[in-house]
């Protein structure tokens, strides 16, 4: 009798217990079970650091994913470290934007990872790089490959930028791009900008602005005691700009990107403005932008300008 009350004591303390394990430690459901729990279907859990799990998801929230791998083994995942869920006839095909720090162009407020770059090419004759230092501090830089200019007359930039996360909505970073090229005369472009995206993933606002500084080379004449002289000089100007634009996922493997620029010289002329819109074609690492350049004066006296490029991400995932 005395050992039939100790083990009648010891079930009764053991059952919290076992009832806060499984709490914390969802068992694998049964067929029957699986059937009735919505995603308790077998997906894979794609992680932010390049690696994945095949499991049943128990249970979700805002804070992360219960779940129980095809193994057999209980975790919890966090939120933060979910890239994506791919779920049954859908693996492989709703890959995250891998072109997130840039709209055509311009970049957006989100930096690069630690080890995160990409390689990118516009109208197939300028080529770039870039490359995430740390979580918040990213460089870069392209060359024109121009056929027949030589290596003077081809346009080459670096730029450099810092940013910071602050949420999977709010994302801002600022730096500097310089340029410098030109066929037949020196010019140097300088712009000092920041950039703030706003928005999820899958639908994003971006705004931005700054300074771009000019430096070119320009022909003038002056009277001199021995009459008229000409020379060359360093003409400098300084001009604002703003830029506004966005994404919009349309389908699994499609975005709609747009990026609008105004230039606000002294001679502002709506006329004259970038207004750009184009399609993003989405894979694992590789995305094609697909659009137009829309600028009013240009379309007068033609079509639009085509925009084309092709950009790899390489490193960890996002």
């Amino acid at each position: 009798m005395k050992r039939f009350n100790s083990l009648v004591a010891v079930v009764l303390v053991s059952l919290p217990f076992a009832a806060a394990a499984q709490d914390s430690v969802p068992p694998l459901p049964s067929p029957a079970q699986a059937a009735e729990v919505p995603g308790a279907e077998i997906v894979t859990v794609r992680l932010k650091d390049g690696s994945s799990l095949r499991a049943r998801i128990i249970a979700e929230d805002e804070r992360g994913l219960k779940i129980v791998t095809v193994g057999g083994l209980a975790m919890e995942v966090a939120r933060t470290s979910v890239d994506r869920v791919e779920r049954a006839g859908e693996t492989g095909t709703r890959p995250s934007d891998s072109n997130y720090t840039r709209l055509l162009f311009s970049p957006t407020g989100r930096p690069l990872g630690k080890g995160e770059g990409y390689f990118s090419d516009h109208y197939v004759v300028f080529p770039g790089v870039a490359y995430g230092l740390t979580d918040n501090i990213s460089v870069g830089g392209g060359l024109s490959v121009v056929p027949g200019l030589g290596l003077s007359d081809q346009l080459y930039y670096g730029t450099a930028r810092v940013g910071k996360q602050f949420s999977e909505s709010v994302a801002v970073s600022g730096g500097v791009l310089v340029a410098r090229g030109g066929e037949g005369e020196t010019s140097t472009l300088g712009v000092g900008f920041v950039m703030a995206t706003l928005g999820k993933p899958d639908k994003s606002l971006t705004v931005g602005g700054g300074v771009a500084r000019t430096v070119s080379e320009e022909y003038y004449t002056e009277y001199t005691g021995r009459g008229w002289q000409g020379n060359f000089r360093n003409r400098v100007e300084y001009t604002p700009v703003v830029m506004v634009g966005g994404t919009a996922r349309l389908s699994p493997r499609l975005a709609l990107v747009s990026e609008n620029w105004l230039v606000l010289s002294e001679d502002f002329k709506l006329s004259e403005q970038p207004f750009a819109v184009g399609v993003r074609f989405l894979g694992d690492r590789l995305t094609a932008d697909v659009g137009v350049v829309l600028i009013g004066e240009v379309i007068e006296d033609g079509f639009p300008l085509p925009w084309l490029s092709v950009t790899y991400h390489f490193g960890k995932s996002r």
